[in-house]
This record gives C-alpha cells, structure tokens and sequence, in this order.
C-alpha cells in the first residue's frame, strides 16, 4: 500500500462550456502534475463535482487517470454514493475494470441527514469495507453533505477495520477529536482535507493533505510539506501563512468556479464547472489577475 505521506491534489474534472467531459484537457492535467512534488492525486472529490457525473462518467474519468498518473503517485478514487446498494454496484463496475487505485475514497451519505446515525455510518463503512478491494478512506466533508459528520465514536470503531486506512477531514473543529479517537496508529491516518487544518494535521503526526489549491499550485503547495519535514514547524508556519493568502486571493474565491479559472490562469486545462455553477465574473478574473502578476515569487514554478 502507498503511503500518503505530502499533498494530494483534489483534481477537477474539466468540463467544456456546454458541460461535456474533455478527457484530453484531464490528461494534460495529469501530465503536468506527474512532473510536481505532489504526492498523489485523487479524482471525483469535491473539486472533481462528484455529485454531477454519472456512473458511466465517473468510469470514464477514473480510467483516464489511472492510466496517466505516474506511477510512484498515489492514485484515489473517489466512489461513495447515497446508499450502500449504489456504492456496492459503482465498486463492482470499478474492480471489474480492474483500474489501477490505491485508495477508494467514500463520502458520507447526506440527503437524509438525520438518519445518518453512527449504527448507520458504521454499518455502511463497514459493508463497502468488506467488500472493496482497495482501502477505504472516509471522507467527511459536512459543508458539502447536508452537515453530515462522521463522529469521534465512529472513526474509534472503524479504524479497527483491516481495510479502512484513514479519513480525510474537512470540518472546520473535528480533527482533534480525529486524533484523539484514532491517531498515532500505523494502520489509520488522518489527512487534512482542506489548507485551514493541514498546519494542526502535521504538527499531531498527520500524514499530509488533500487540498484544493494544490490544483493550479502543485509546487508551492507541496513545497509547505518539504518545509516541515526540512526544517520545522517554524519555518513551515511562515511559509503557510504567505500559501494561504495566495489561495484565499485566488482560486478561494468561488470555490471551484474559482479553483478553475485559476487553472486556466495557470497554464493547465480546468474547463468550466459544470451548470448550474456558474463560472466566475469577469471583473473578479481581472483582480485574481493582478494578484498573481504580483506575487510570481510565490507562484513561479507553477505558471
């Protein structure tokens, strides 16, 4: 198993302007992060608009990249859909493939909120567990599911699992009750899920992180990591603040309406989310512009 041990790209999946797939802008996406210090990449999160593909689509797309990524990359596919029937069937068509995936990522169920009890969370995590091939990562991400959260209880429980490996974090409070209820195992990890909670993740043993500007700025991204390793929590506290204003100035704005113009800004293929998300309004285009042109000390190796 391939650990993820830096950042991990949350990739997009670029759509053209009437909402159809480009798998060739994919594929140069792909192209140019194989050749960064990112640790791995993960398809069909959040950014990839997970929610608005297919299963066919999301076929598609999961091929093409596992065909591209290199290889020493960790490769995570994101498969969770709103009920255990569903992500049983998607994990079925998806080992039958047999696609070269290191991890399987699998979002909370969310459209009935208040029946995602934790005997229910651990009863679905458990059965897609069981059944997949690949290691689980549990995904909570609250602010895109309906407010649905994994608690501390149920991390305790599944982190037992020999096939679950870790959960990646996007709340805005829960990482150190993540910790406290399953870190410093071997065989668990926690991975921050955005930039605001990657700072604690790696100060408390986390692994690294899954992070969204991480699409359009791969280097200086995976740069805060090699920065902690080198030289400290110091050091990498300094160079976060300066990555996080970057993010916040740019691709942070519009959440992946934002992510992607900054791609296309960047020199890579993020296409436009797909309808009803809109793509962001010409005069915020123009200021993101001239943040970058002031700031290429930071954004160099990325443009």
């Amino acid at each position: 198993m391939k650990k993820i041990d830096g950042i991990i790209i949350p990739a997009v999946t670029p759509f053209d302007e009437r909402g159809r797939i480009k798998l060739d802008w994919l594929a140069a996406n792909y192209k140019i992060w194989n050749k960064t210090g990112i640790c791995g990449v993960m398809a069909l999160g959040t950014n990839g608009e997970m929610r608005a593909v297919n299963d066919s689509e999301a076929l598609s797309i999961i091929r093409e990249a596992s065909e591209i990524i290199a290889e020493e990359k960790v490769f995570i596919a994101g498969i969770g859909r709103e009920s255990t029937f569903q992500t049983l069937r998607f994990l079925e068509k998806l080992e039958a493939e047999n696609i070269r995936i290191d991890y399987v990522s699998v979002l909370t169920p969310c459209y009935f909120r208040k029946l995602m009890t934790d005997e229910a969370l651990v009863e679905y995590y458990t059965e897609v567990a069981d059944a997949s091939r690949y290691p689980v990562l549990l995904y909570c991400a609250p602010g895109y599911a309906n407010n649905v959260t994994i608690s501390p209880e149920v991390v305790r429980k599944l982190a037992d699992h020999p096939n679950i490996a870790g959960i990646k974090d996007t709340t805005s409070d829960m990482m150190p009750a993540y910790f406290e209820a399953a870190g410093g195992r071997n065989d668990f990890a926690v991975i921050a899920g955005k930039l605001d909670n990657l700072m604690f993740c790696l100060e408390h043993g986390g692994t690294g992180g899954i992070i969204s500007s991480a699409n359009y700025f791969p280097n200086a991204c995976s740069k805060l990591t090699e920065i902690y390793k080198k030289d400290g929590m110091e050091a990498a506290e300094t160079y976060y603040r300066k990555i996080k204003e970057l993010a916040g100035c740019t691709g942070g704005r519009g959440s992946i309406a934002g992510v992607k113009a900054v791609m296309n800004m960047t020199g890579k293929k993020g296409g436009f989310p797909r309808k009803p998300i809109l793509p962001l309004p010409d005069t915020v285009l123009a200021e993101i512009g001239e943040y970058l042109a002031d700031h290429k000390e930071i954004t160099a190796e990325d443009q």
